[in-house]
């Protein structure tokens, strides 16, 4: 049992379904209740951490704002699996990228998270952990894409703590867009949810976000007024895998 801090999500225990889409803006999850859900309800206003449930076609989807960084979003991982019985965690946030083939507004899929944070350092101590999402939801999810003719992009992705790193303590392989990881996106909460995910045997992870600033193509940047509501290619992507698992794709 995780020791979890009080106070993060606070609603009765059948208020959030199996399936929970996690942006990390509050804006977004009111975005998509607002605009993909029918019947949404408010259960969480904690912190600013806004979350909803409604129905997307028919299946009960729930969408939980986690804040910024691998902290919050490992804490509401786990206060959702463990008060409240979520079974499939689901990331929609936005990243930068330094790969030369992802463009601003691109959807991607990240197999693993390579971090700089130190979650993993108590349990693992010297060996390198990187965390994976799951299998099933990355191929739902790729299956998806395809159905609905959207564009995504599935690799290894890059996962830091800091928006402004001092650029002379960061291994050479988060800077060079060239180099031969090739990963495809550089944002700041997934591996906290994968390693959160790791430790349950009956609970589902996976991280898509969506590229809002490239370092190479910056004149693509993404306006921060918008990032709420234009990524609407990987909300629907999320949407409908959730749908499809309480049809049956569990």
């Amino acid at each position: 049992m995780v020791e979890f801090l009080p106070d993060m999500i606070c609603t009765e225990p059948d208020m959030i379904a199996e399936t929970v889409l996690l942006p990390g803006d509050p804006l977004r999850a009111k975005y998509i209740a607002e605009h993909f859900l029918e019947r949404p309800v408010l259960y969480n206003t904690v912190r600013g951490l806004y979350g909803y449930t409604g129905w997307y076609r028919g299946s009960k989807v729930s969408v939980q704002s986690t804040g910024m960084g691998t902290t919050c979003i490992m804490e509401c991982a786990y206060q959702l699996i463990e008060k409240y019985g979520c079974k499939n965690l689901i990331r929609i946030g936005t990243s930068g990228s330094d790969n030369p083939d992802i463009h601003v507004g691109d959807t991607i899929c990240s197999l693993a998270s390579s971090n700089l944070s130190n979650i993993t350092v108590e349990e693992f101590g010297t060996y390198d952990y990187i965390p994976t999402g799951d299998f099933k939801l990355i191929k739902m999810a790729s299956e998806t894409a395809k159905e609905n003719h959207l564009r995504l992009l599935v690799g290894p992705t890059k996962c830091g703590d800091m928006l402004y790193p001092e650029t002379d303590s960061v291994p050479s392989f988060f800077l060079n867009p060239l180099s031969a990881y090739r990963f495809v996106g550089d944002e700041m909460e997934g591996a906290g949810l994968l390693v959160a995910a790791s430790h349950y045997e009956d609970v589902r992870a996976m991280v898509m976000i969506t590229c809002s600033d490239h370092q190479i193509y910056g004149d693509e940047d993404t306006p921060l007024a918008l990032r709420e509501s234009k990524y609407t290619n990987m909300m629907k992507i999320a949407l409908e895998v959730a749908h499809k698992l309480d049809e049956g794709g569990k």
